[in-house]
């Protein structure tokens, strides 16, 4: 019985991400993402074409997008806050391994991600990591440690380099045409 369990979740899985994911619009997706996988995602936030994700245990809030071709680690807590922008490729870890372990255990550890945070391209948040409200992490960091909110991290570790304001009044909408950038 466990057997078949495991099998039906991975061909839930399977098929979210290469059916839904790859080819059908966005109210499609997002009715399979909520209503077969139980993914709470907030209102109008979008999850583009191309994202891979792995079960269930995310949060997205309102207003928030997640680009093209983003990774999103289920098997751990993840929570995503609202208006926040997650660019194309980045990858969002909530599950590592135990680097002494004779066994190679694995260990979920929860990630989040504030209100108002902008993901730049291709970066890479760790387990157990939480990025503040209002943070920006640059193109290609790789975000090992909490990072403190309205700072701007980068680098690989991810450093601070900057501040951003803490006047963020916008709401992120951003629902493009099929696998474009034209809205």
């Amino acid at each position: 019985m466990q057997y078949l369990t495991r099998f039906m979740m991975a061909l839930k899985y399977y098929t979210l991400n290469h059916v839904f994911l790859k080819r059908a619009p966005y109210f499609a997706r997002h009715w399979y993402m909520r209503r077969i996988c139980g993914i709470r995602l907030g209102k109008d936030t979008s999850v583009h074409m191309g994202c891979f994700i792995t079960e269930n245990n995310i949060v997205i809030g309102d207003n928030s997008v997640i680009n093209r071709f983003c990774y999103l680690d289920g098997r751990g807590p993840l929570f995503i806050g609202n208006n926040v922008n997650v660019s194309h490729y980045s990858i969002i870890h909530t599950l590592t391994h135990i680097p002494n372990s004779p066994y190679f255990h694995a260990i979920a550890k929860p990630v989040a991600i504030m209100d108002h945070c902008w993901i730049g391209v291709r970066a890479i948040i760790l387990p157990g990591v939480t990025v503040g409200e209002g943070a920006i992490v640059a193109a290609g960091s790789v975000v090992a440690k909490d990072v403190a909110p309205y700072t701007i991290v980068g680098g690989n570790p991810a450093k601070v380099i900057g501040e951003r304001t803490r006047d963020l009044n916008y709401k992120t909408r951003y629902f493009p045409f099929f696998d474009t950038d034209i809205q």
